[in-house]
C-alpha cells in the first residue's frame, strides 16, 4: 500500500442536528482539491449502513459525562478522485471530561467504533463533541481517525478550528481541521479526504 497524504477541504453548512438531514451546501462555496486535482463532491445523503454512532468498547459502561451532539459528514476519495467505496473507518475520542475511559482502566474507550464508507465513499459520524485532556499542556480536543482502502491509508486526527472559511491544505502531520457550527445546541461539520 502506498503512503497516504491527507488533502482536506473543510466546508460547512448549518444543520439542525437533532432529527433530519443537514441542508445541502451551496456548491459554489466548496473549494477544489488543487493539490490532488479532485473536485470536492457536494454533500449528499449517506447510506444508513455508513452512519457511525461510537460507543463503549472493552466492556466499559457508557460515560457518565453527557455532551453536546456532534455530526461530521465526510467523504473519502481515491487518488484518482473516485469515491473510495467501502473504505474502512476506525475512530475513537474522549468524552466531555477529556477521558477515554475511567481512571485506572487500560482497556476500551467510551467512544470508539468502526464503519465502512458507502458506495459514494461517504460516512457520517454521530457522537458528542470531545474535550481536551484534563492536564496542563494537553493537545487540543481531537478525534483519532484511521482510514483503510485498497488505494491507500490514513492515520490522523481531526481537530476543530474556529475559522469558518473553506480550507484546502496538504497535511503531512495528519492533523485535519474541521469547522463545527453550533445550531440548536448541536454541532455540524463536513470534511473530505483524498488518499494518495
Amino acid at each position: 500500500m502506498r503512503r497516504a497524504l491527507v488533502v482536506l477541504a473543510v466546508f460547512v453548512s448549518a444543520a439542525a442536528c437533532q432529527g433530519g438531514d443537514p441542508p445541502t451546501p451551496v456548491t459554489s462555496r466548496l473549494p477544489s482539491f488543487a493539490a490532488a486535482g479532485c473536485p470536492v463532491p457536494a454533500v449528499a445523503p449517506v447510506d444508513p449502513r455508513s452512519v457511525l454512532v461510537p460507543g463503549p468498547t472493552g466492556g466499559l459502561p457508557t460515560s457518565p459525562a453527557r455532551g453536546e451532539a456532534m455530526i461530521i459528514v465526510a467523504v473519502v476519495l481515491e487518488p484518482s478522485c473516485r469515491p473510495a467505496a467501502g473504505a474502512t473507518v476506525h475512530l475513537w475520542h474522549t468524552d466531555t471530561r477529556g477521558l477515554y475511559r475511567p481512571a485506572g482502566t487500560d482497556v476500551g474507550n467510551y467512544y470508539e467504533g468502526d464503519i465502512s464508507a458507502d458506495q459514494n465513499g461517504r460516512f457520517r459520524l454521530e457522537s458528542i463533541r470531545p474535550a481536551q485532556y484534563p492536564e496542563p499542556g494537553a493537545p487540543p480536543a481531537h478525534i483519532h481517525l484511521g482510514l483503510r482502502h485498497g488505494s491507500g491509508q490514513l492515520n490522523g486526527e481531526i481537530v476543530f478550528t474556529t475559522n469558518p472559511a473553506p480550507v484546502t491544505a496538504v497535511r503531512p502531520s495528519r492533523t485535519v481541521p474541521v469547522f463545527l457550527r453550533q445550531q440548536d445546541g448541536a454541532f455540524y461539520g463536513e470534511a473530505a479526504f483524498v488518499l494518495q
